[in-house]
């Protein structure tokens, strides 16, 4: 059976709740939820802008690096103007620190961003500095869509198929390395992937980024479309290198290592099925391979194998974990295994 008890997106609850009853701009293409930025029609084209902050991070101490803050920074709003299918223009940077910051620390954080902008060809084009006891980033990105039309995470129909740009679980593999074994050594430094959207936007109904994991983004597309989702691929053949580590090493389930709301900023799309043979040879004739991962389906659910476990559930049950646990980062943890323990009794809970 399926639990229908945490039958919708707590996360995007409390996001509803808090924005839910600000005015939208008369041409604001985009609902609440509906996209990864957003998107204005703008004198015939599409301005596109999105905020996101690098706060939790740092105060969980998940990022202590200050290269990997100031990567971060940047990576985050542009992967999801990426998902967008918008070209970047450039970013204004919100930055609260010490007064008495480090130097060393500034110089490795400057290097950070200055990299990011140069790998996605942006520019800093000003932003806000001010004093503060701890270490805070704010990054708005802007972006232009001159022609054709963004992508929304709204449109998925049962039977698309569903894609990724890349295998996951990196962003998982590299918490648990970071808060529960510092032995394992996983590398994270990923990069927004504005490249394939090339051919992604050719062909794709929607697409969101993996910035939050992939059952995080599966729970969103379900509720913003009303679908479900079966995941042929065994999840063994969904995890990164790094994923497949930690998975091996900690003895973790595969499903764990997608659960986590720290992801890899990979995309996730939909492609028709009358449009899935013309994507792959496209993508072949451009040397990438995408990962297939399923197929949507019309009943609001989600069927995915994990290990020798075949399991059914609500798209929001893995989501709405770490949100249950308030948060703490231990209880999650426990949430996550009793949540396995539940499914090795009865894998339709």
């Amino acid at each position: 059976m399926i639990d229908m008890v945490t039958n919708t997106h707590k996360e995007a609850g409390f996001i509803r709740n808090i924005a839910g009853r600000f005015a939208r701009h008369p041409n604001q293409l985009n609902q609440l939820m509906q996209a990864d930025a957003e998107i204005l029609r703008y004198n015939g084209q599409y301005l596109v802008l999105k905020t996101d902050g690098i706060h939790e991070e740092i105060k969980t101490g998940l990022y202590e690096s200050p290269y990997l803050i100031g990567w971060m920074s940047v990576t985050a709003p542009i992967s999801d103007i990426a998902a967008v299918g918008a070209v970047p223009e450039g970013i204004l940077l919100s930055l609260q620190l010490p007064m008495h910051q480090n130097q060393d620390w500034i110089l490795e954080f400057q290097r950070g961003v200055n990299e990011a902008c140069d790998c996605y060809q942006i520019y800093v084009l000003g932003g806000d500095t001010n004093s503060s006891d701890t270490v805070s980033v704010s990054v708005t990105a802007f972006a232009h869509i001159k022609t054709g039309e963004p992508l929304l995470r709204t449109g998925a129909n049962p039977g698309d198929a569903l894609y990724t740009t890349a295998k996951l679980g990196t962003g998982n593999a590299f918490g648990y390395s970071r808060f529960f074994d510092r032995s394992l050594e996983v590398q994270f430094l990923p990069t927004a992937r504005l490249k394939e959207m090339d051919l992604i936007g050719e062909h794709a109904n929607v697409c969101i980024d993996t910035s939050d994991g992939l059952f995080a983004a599966l729970a969103v597309l379900s509720e913003v479309n009303q679908i479900g989702f079966c995941l042929q691929t065994p999840l063994i053949n969904v995890l990164s290198a790094d994923a497949l580590l930690v998975h091996r090493q900690a003895e973790l389930p595969e499903w764990m290592l997608l659960a986590g709301p720290h992801g890899e900023y990979e995309l996730l799309f939909t492609v028709p099925q009358k449009k899935r043979i013309a994507f792959e040879k496209s993508c072949q004739s451009a040397n990438w391979e995408p990962l297939y991962l399923g197929s949507v389906c019309s009943e609001i659910q989600l069927e995915f194998t994990s290990g020798h476990t075949a399991i059914r559930c609500h798209p929001s049950t893995i989501a709405n974990l770490f949100y249950e646990s308030g948060g703490d980062i231990a209880a999650y943890l426990r949430a996550l295994m009793q949540q396995q323990q539940d499914w090795t009794n009865d894998p339709g809970l």
